[in-house]
């Protein structure tokens, strides 16, 4: 479990509860983190990263469009690297906090 991220960690807790009432009894950790890793992680990453990218762009265009506003021109692409060079790595730090306060964070971006 070290080698998880913090939302991975969380997603395995929540996996151990869901198969604890599947099989109707405790289920070890170890055992939720074997079967998350069998059946769950691939698909599990792939849909938090497609999240991921979705909220990501939704606030890259919201930039672009604030900063295109003050210049009173399409920035475009200009915009977008700015983002990226101004808060791409304070978002993703924010997006690991917003996880883990948050179950589903499709469910907040809907």
């Amino acid at each position: 479990m070290k080698s998880l991220s913090k939302a991975e960690r969380l997603a395995v807790e929540r996996h151990r509860d869901w198969l604890a009432a599947q099989r109707e009894r405790d289920v070890e950790i170890t055992e939720a983190l074997h079967d998350w890793k069998r059946t769950f992680s691939h698909m599990w990453r792939k849909e938090r990263h497609t999240v991921m990218l979705a909220m990501q762009r939704e606030d890259i265009l919201r930039h672009k469009w604030i900063e295109s506003e003050k210049h009173d021109r399409d920035l475009g692409a200009e915009a977008a690297l700015d983002w990226i060079r101004q808060y791409a790595a304070p978002w993703r730090n924010w997006f690991e906090r917003f996880e883990e306060r948050h179950e589903d964070p499709a469910e907040e971006n809907a």
